[in-house]
């Protein structure tokens, strides 16, 4: 079981961290001991905190457990969602590509859960290396099969990983390439597009598959390009202005306008890292007209979106459809499949209270519980996504939302809350992140409370483990 825990006593904090009250700084080398008793200290010597004025969000109608967060117009809102699994599953391919968003989303997880092999028939495991991340998992994945339930082990971590390990493992690595092999695109949307040849590509590949085939989002976005492809659909001219906005800016100015080709001087060429790459047989010769400019911008699309990153985007595509059919894929938009794997963007706090559970003593009118939700509320949206992923490890939630939340072996199991004592030496709350469950201590003030929540959000304390 995967438990995420600000107070394993005896490890290192592991980094610079400030104390909530009083900000005092300790080094990566002192211990969640004397950390904890210092703020434990601190609490009890601090001066009252101006009482912050609380407001719960407007309820939303009630949709129960059927919906499903959706994209419309560059905004993201709840629908209802009542689809009948038995009617769809056994439409085929090309019959369900026509149909709803929802629909072709439970067909799409009905179809790859015939994959699965349960969990009674054995586990393999995923033996990572924190201080070498990517070459360590690559190693370790080409020799799992990503069908059976996958355990992470990491390395000197005493942990065990029921599913909540799986989805940090994803966020480490997603975060790790986006350093490394791909980089930033040039638009106004925070998307990476690939940087160069590496090996691992394969890696992202079987990442993306996992993700998708246990119902997953991952940390990052790609350029739209890269993800039609995966898709397996043809890349469109507005695509690329998801892609780089400039290159995209000048070919529509080139399209929309008649010039003098004397005067503008370009040829079927592009120059690329101080090398003269030919768009055609003999395209240094051959100058851009207003004849020929829209097979000049076909041509450009095609090596920008293909052949500069043809052998990465094999990689990728081999791998993710070792495990994730081709066919299955192109039955989304790529709006769709970008909604499926990176998941809801924004964290609503009444749809996380409202299917929220407890587990006795604590209740929806208990103190601490009241004091929990007024808290989250003063949390600006990067800070809840922070407070959510110590909590289920992932920033985000899927398109279904907080209802259903996927906990392992393709259940769901939603937010708990589950009382614990308070005690000095064990101050933080505990996150079971496999379960998407919260050991929230029974603090005896709203400030105290307060002081610990806000720690987790301002001094960085999530990715440290614990074991019970």
């Amino acid at each position: 079981m995967g438990n995420r825990s600000s107070n394993n006593q005896h490890s290192k904090i592991g980094q610079e961290t400030k104390c909530p009250n009083c900000d005092r700084k300790f080094g990566p080398s002192t211990t969640y001991f004397v950390l904890n008793s210092h703020i434990d200290h601190c609490l009890l010597h601090q001066q009252p905190i101006p009482n912050i004025e609380f407001q719960m969000p407007q309820t939303q109608d009630q949709l129960g457990d059927n919906y499903i967060w959706v994209k419309q117009n560059n905004q993201w809102k709840r629908i209802l969602s009542q689809v009948n699994g038995g009617q769809i599953q056994n439409l085929s391919v090309q019959e369900i590509k026509n149909r709803s968003f929802s629909e072709k989303q439970m067909w799409f997880n009905l179809q790859l859960e015939k994959f699965r092999i349960p969990w009674q028939l054995g586990s393999d495991k995923l033996n990572v290396n924190l201080n070498d991340l990517l070459q360590s998992s690559l190693i370790s994945a080409r020799s799992v099969n990503f069908y059976k339930e996958v355990k992470v082990v990491f390395q000197n971590d005493k942990v065990q990983d029921a599913g909540g390990l799986l989805r940090e493992w994803l966020t480490l690595i997603f975060k790790e390439m986006c350093k490394d092999i791909f980089t930033l695109t040039e638009t106004n949307e925070v998307t990476y597009k690939i940087a160069k040849q590496s090996q691992y590509f394969d890696l992202a590949g079987l990442a993306i598959a996992k993700a998708l085939f246990e119902r997953m989002t991952i940390c990052v976005e790609f350029d739209r390009p890269l993800v039609k492809k995966l898709l397996g659909q043809e890349i469109s001219f507005q695509d690329m202005q998801l892609y780089d906005k400039g290159l995209f800016l000048s070919w529509k100015y080139l399209l929309e306008n008649q010039f003098d080709e004397n005067q503008l001087q370009q040829y079927f060429i592009i120059c690329k890292d101080d090398e003269i790459i030919e768009l055609k047989q003999n395209g240094a010769d051959i100058l851009v007209t207003n004849q020929n400019k829209q097979e000049f911008v076909d041509l450009s699309i095609q090596f920008y979106s293909e052949k500069l990153i043809s052998k990465q985007l094999t990689q990728i595509q081999n791998s993710l459809y070792k495990y994730i059919p081709k066919d299955y894929l192109n039955i989304f938009t790529a709006e769709e499949f970008e909604m499926i794997l990176y998941g809801v963007p924004v964290v609503d706090l009444t749809e996380w209270r409202q299917h929220t559970t407890y587990k006795t003593p604590y209740a929806e009118n208990s103190q601490q519980i009241q004091w929990f939700w007024k808290i989250l509320s003063e949390f600006d949206q990067d800070q809840l996504k922070k407070f959510l992923h110590y909590c289920t490890g992932s920033y985000r939630i899927p398109v279904n939302g907080f209802s259903k939340l996927e906990s392992n072996r393709g259940m769901y199991s939603k937010f708990q809350i589950v009382p614990i004592d308070y005690k000095n030496a064990n101050s933080f709350p505990i996150a079971h992140t496999c379960f998407n469950r919260l050991e929230l201590p029974k603090y005896t003030t709203q400030e105290m409370m307060r002081k610990y929540l806000r720690s987790i959000v301002l001094n960085d304390l999530e990715g440290v483990f614990g074991m019970e």
